[in-house]
């Protein structure tokens, strides 16, 4: 389930995009199959209304048949702006990971999601060392073994993965830009990035590739296993040689595409 996008963050907010997910996915993803309620895992915009500030959001929450929510372990990493006197980006930003309350099952702007009964069932067990290829990470790795696979057709994976024996790159979004955002490296400079310790486990959404939808093919956010309150967004791991990643997905059978927005482009992404 890909919902918003980016160009509802860039190059200025659209502060009007917050999606309620107890509501969402009742409504477009139908009870068929999911006798017991629905289990949204994945990587999301967090609710800045009850944040207070712009933020990455880890979804993990269940809901039962009416919609309601029975279970939210969802979590929101943010980061302090770092004030115009600072020596470095990270000198004064200060990361904070807390524990949405179990009935705020709203994001904002954009999220990637995987939608599933909750039950016990098949999937991918992926295990792997060593990244031989510097350019690339473990969610475009599987993106791309996909494409070698099937060609065209779209394969969607949701699950999650862990990152043991190396250190992450990570970045948090801080508070909402106020000047536009017109280039990847504007898009950069206001984001904050950070190294983080292993190991780190990421609720994450891969698409092998875009069938014109206007999707955003990968999206992983995960959060600290090593007793630090910390998180984020995943980019690659920072020590190729010794790095160890051990993954979970399941296979989706169904790509719902909701709030496309009307004009596009590729920031951020």
């Amino acid at each position: 389930m890909d919902i918003g996008g980016p160009p509802y963050l860039i190059p200025l907010v659209d502060r009007s995009k917050v999606y309620d997910l107890s509501k969402i996915v009742p409504a477009y993803a139908g009870s068929k199959g999911y006798p017991k309620g629905w289990y949204i895992s994945g990587a999301a915009a967090g609710p800045w209304p009850v944040m207070g500030s712009n933020c990455e959001m880890v979804v993990s929450m269940m809901l039962g048949k009416e919609g309601n929510i029975e279970i939210n372990k969802s979590k929101v990493a943010l980061t302090s702006n770092c004030s115009i006197s600072c020596d470095s980006k990270d000198q004064m930003d200060d990361v904070t990971l807390k524990n949405l309350s179990l009935q705020e099952s709203r994001c904002a702007l954009l999220a990637n999601l995987m939608v599933s009964s909750g039950l016990p069932g098949k999937v991918l067990d992926i295990k792997c060392k060593r990244r031989i290829d510097p350019k690339t990470n473990f969610t475009t790795a599987l993106r791309s073994a996909l494409s070698k696979q099937f060609g065209n057709d779209p394969i969607g994976l949701g699950g999650l993965f862990l990152v043991k024996q190396a250190h992450s790159k990570i970045h948090i979004m801080p508070d909402f830009s106020t000047d536009p955002l017109m280039s990847e490296d504007e898009v950069n400079n206001w984001l904050r990035f950070f190294e983080m310790e292993p190991p780190m486990l990421f609720q994450s959404v891969v698409v092998s590739t875009d069938p014109g939808l206007d999707l955003r093919v990968e999206h992983s956010h995960g959060w600290s296993l090593n007793g630090k309150s910390e998180g984020g967004h995943y980019h690659y791991d920072l020590s190729p040689e010794t790095v160890e990643y051990q993954g979970y997905y399941a296979v989706a059978d169904k790509l719902l595409r909701i709030d496309r927005p009307k004009t596009t482009h590729q920031l951020g992404r």
